[in-house]
């Protein structure tokens, strides 16, 4: 008789089971959804605080590059730390730009702004106030941008320095 009854209920049991397990289911895949969608908003917050510290970086290397151009003309700048803050404010410009091409551009100018100061440290060793070290130096870093240059324009990544 006890056994007739567990017969009986059997198909309710399991009908309930199988309720609960598609209402579990769909719980947990409704869960995923939402968790998937706070993602792509949270991404998108973190893109824009990215490009905002990003435009802030390039907003005061301008103005130091813009600083030490003055200590330059007055005789007080070092030229070497003029060519590392320019080399950091198009790096930093490049890193803002949305294409390639606007990318090659930028390291042409940087290139271009780097070969100029080098005849400033070519004339500072030939007046005694620099040292060789220093124009070689100075060398070195013309020749990573141009490395730079030549590695955007065949589309390979730029390492980090």
């Amino acid at each position: 008789m006890g056994l007739h009854r567990v017969r009986k209920y059997r198909l309710l049991f399991w009908g309930l089971v199988s309720l609960c397990v598609l209402v579990l289911v769909m719980a947990w895949t409704q869960g995923q959804a939402r968790a998937g969608g706070a993602g792509a908003s949270q991404d998108t917050g973190s893109q824009e605080r990215l490009r905002e510290l990003m435009t802030q970086r390039y907003e005061l290397l301008k103005s130091a590059v813009a600083h030490s151009e003055r200590l330059l003309k007055d005789g007080r700048g070092d030229d070497l730390t003029h060519q590392k803050l320019t080399v950091a404010l198009y790096r930093a410009e490049a890193e803002l730009s949305p294409t390639a091409a606007e990318r090659v551009k930028i390291y042409e100018k940087l290139v271009d702004s780097l070969a100029a100061q080098q005849g400033s440290l070519e004339h500072l060793l030939e007046a005694g106030r620099a040292t060789v070290v220093q124009v070689a130096q100075g060398q070195l870093g013309i020749v990573e941008a141009r490395i730079d240059l030549e590695r955007l324009r065949l589309g390979q990544p730029i390492p980090e320095r």
